[in-house]
């Protein structure tokens, strides 16, 4: 095909997915909601009136801020992380299947992601602490390595990190005779860019070299809003993050109104000018690792109807407590035997240590209260789908991943009412207030007392729902882009 001078290209950043790679044996909603939308990328791209070039990059070897990764490249590292084999989108569109993506990880790798398993599953107060500290080791030896690079190799600013060793192949760095006009291509950042301590001097470098429009998608600003339920590592890196970053972005975007509405707060309260009320990307349903149909029933999972289910990284944020309270409630009041299970299906993670020591003085509950750490994709959609109804009490979200996921599994959900949940679960959920104990066993009594209305709302679910594709989340993307560097595209 031949391209137009006029053309944009749009760069999307995709080395926070091999950052995380690094550190976490699974992936997280965010990593998820990147994947799918890559996934279809490219196809929408070509379907778009403006046909815009689409380039996955990573932070390359030798300063430059890109560094082309393949697609191919990007399935494979995914599907180390979920375990599964992933479906290749090619150039133009193209699907092929029952390809295998799992290569043999290095003897290096391997190690680490042994390492890696072994701190997550020790009590928080030693695991944690060895798990920073590798990781902190392992960044002081690619920045030596760096230091006593030939000088002939080493680039001008020294002190950018170099990108850690997860491809199959080595990347392709940017020919600049490669680009179109400079002034209208487009850097996207998806994921977790905040991770990344120096991300605002790859982005001052990507718009100095070249002359790229930074656009950002913003999953939330909780770190920011309430540092009181972070890590504290977390905290001072997001804020740098926001700090240095956004200035330096021609668009804001958001995966909510809700966050929307933050992104702005922050940018009045911090002198940013906005061109523009930030715009909303309409979040996709479910995910295509987690397959809608299977054969296989994965053992040691709960009975059918036996419990409800909540999916979510054990922190403080996201409420465990609250139902650890809750639960408590329910087995006093009544028989125990009618109370049915409440599963927490996802990894221990920080600020929970008093919340597990409860836990396990208590014996879980006498069982009423179990934890499935790490769930396969596959073991996620049995416990979706054969659970009573999901729950979700969190104070605070960008979206709400969990909520709408039940939603796509046809499993009634029952959520907090605040930030962007409503937004998540629309019509199709029921909420209540995250702070009020008496409301949540109520509405639970409420629902466990009436299997009639139980099912009727199932029913609804499952013949009213309507989820998102991840198509649209993509066509909106690149219609910003294009709004941003093309003014063409603006009408």
């Amino acid at each position: 095909m031949i391209r137009s001078s006029s053309q944009c290209t749009i760069r999307v950043d995709v080395d926070d997915l091999f950052q995380y790679a690094m550190a976490n044996p699974r992936p997280s909603g965010i990593q998820r909601v990147v994947h799918e939308i890559l996934s279809v990328l490219e196809a929408r791209a070509l379907t778009h009136p403006q046909q815009p070039r689409i380039l996955f990059v990573r932070c390359g070897r030798n300063g430059d801020p890109f560094a082309e990764v393949s697609w191919s490249d990007i399935a494979d590292l995914f599907s180390t992380l979920t375990g599964t084999e992933q479906t290749v989108t090619g150039q133009g569109g193209i699907r092929r299947s029952g390809q295998p993506l799992l290569r043999q990880p290095q003897f290096g790798e391997s190690l680490r992601r042994t390492l890696i398993s072994k701190f997550q599953s020790m009590p928080e107060d030693i695991g944690k602490p060895l798990l920073a500290s590798g990781i902190a080791q392992m960044r002081a030896i690619r920045l030596l390595r760096r230091c006593f690079r030939p000088a002939r190799n080493r680039p001008a600013a020294s002190h950018m990190k170099e990108a850690p060793e997860l491809f199959t192949s080595d990347p392709k760095p940017f020919s600049r005779k490669t680009t179109s006009s400079s002034r209208k291509d487009v850097f996207l950042a998806l994921g977790a860019a905040w991770c990344d301590p120096l991300f605002s001097e790859r982005l001052h470098r990507a718009r100095e070299q070249y002359g790229v429009h930074p656009v950002l998608l913003i999953h939330d600003l909780i770190p920011f809003r309430h540092p009181e339920w972070c890590d504290p590592s977390l905290v001072r890196n997001f804020q740098h993050w926001l700090r240095t970053s956004l200035p330096y972005c021609s668009r804001l975007l958001a995966v909510s109104s809700a966050t929307a509405r933050d992104v702005e707060h922050y940018a009045t309260e911090h002198g940013l000018e906005l061109p523009s009320p930030v715009p909303v990307m309409p979040m996709g349903s479910g995910f295509s690792s987690i397959p809608m149909q299977s054969q296989t029933i994965p053992v040691g999972l709960p009975a059918t109807g036996s419990y409800v289910l909540f999916v979510s990284t054990l922190e403080a944020r996201k409420n465990h407590t609250f139902l650890l309270r809750v639960w408590r409630r329910l087995l006093g009041d009544g028989n125990q035997a009618d109370i049915p299970t409440l599963i927490f299906a996802g990894r221990v993670g920080w600020m929970v240590r008093d919340l597990m020591q409860q836990l396990d003085n208590s014996d879980w509950l006498d069982g009423k209260i179990r934890l499935i750490s790490d769930p396969t994709d596959e073991e996620l959609k049995h416990l979706y789908q054969n659970s009573l109804f999901t729950i979700f009490p969190s104070l605070s979200e960008g979206w709400g991943l969990p909520v709408s996921e039940s939603l796509m599994m046809g499993t009634p959900c029952l959520a907090s009412h605040s930030s962007s949940l409503p937004e998540a679960g629309g019509q199709f959920a029921r909420y209540f207030d995250p702070e009020n104990v008496t409301e949540a066993v109520e509405k639970i009594r409420d629902l466990l007392g009436d299997h009639e209305k139980l099912s009727f709302w199932k029913n609804e679910i499952r013949t009213g729902f309507t989820p998102t594709s991840w198509e649209k989340s993509a066509d909106m993307l690149l219609d910003a882009c294009l709004a941003t560097s093309c003014p063409e595209a603006r009408a």
